[in-house]
């Protein structure tokens, strides 16, 4: 084995001996050198009225000439401080809004265009089928051309009286 992979065992091993040592010391109940005492957790009874109220962590000397750190305990609502607002809970109850339909994407590649008896005339591709049309011409049951141009040719999307504006990238 190379000298990394011995430096990783041997981490490895460290660890897991920690481990095992803070294991045993919590079922002991005490920790090497001198403690104040085991605090226990305070009732709802004896906790404090407000946070406004009450006085921040205090240093005081313990009676062997150590400095203990008295910390005041959790607030009564510490146990909803990951809970979303209630202005949030009660959007999240009430139905949600459904947005309005909308047409599908135009199925068309524009291919060119035409002039034809006076009147232009677009080659659109639906997937593998070419399709010709001029304005107010219908494309199957669901499309429109009601408008051409040079740049764009507007749609209308029948089902749902939708217009829809394919750009030709002509100039």
């Amino acid at each position: 084995m190379k000298a990394r992979q011995w430096t990783l065992l041997g981490a490895l091993g460290l660890t897991l001996a920690a481990t095992w040592w803070a294991a045993q010391v919590e079922e002991d109940g005490a920790v090497e050198g001198d403690v104040a005492g085991v605090v226990e957790p305070a009732t709802r009874a004896q906790r404090a009225p407000a946070a406004a109220q009450r006085p921040r962590a205090q240093a005081v000397a313990a009676p062997t000439g150590e400095l203990a750190i008295i910390r005041e305990p959790w607030p009564a609502d510490a146990a909803t401080l990951l809970q979303p607002p209630l202005a949030a809970q009660a959007q999240s109850r009430t139905a949600p809004v459904v947005a309005a339909p909308m047409a599908p994407p135009l199925p068309f590649t524009f291919i060119g265009s035409i002039e034809r008896g006076g009147r232009r005339v677009v080659m659109l591709m639906e997937g593998e089928q070419l399709h010709l049309a001029g304005v107010r011409e219908r494309i199957g049951e669901h499309y429109r051309v009601e408008r051409v141009t040079p740049t764009q040719i507007e749609f209308t999307y029948l089902p749902m009286q939708q217009r829809q504006v394919l750009e030709t990238g002509q100039d």
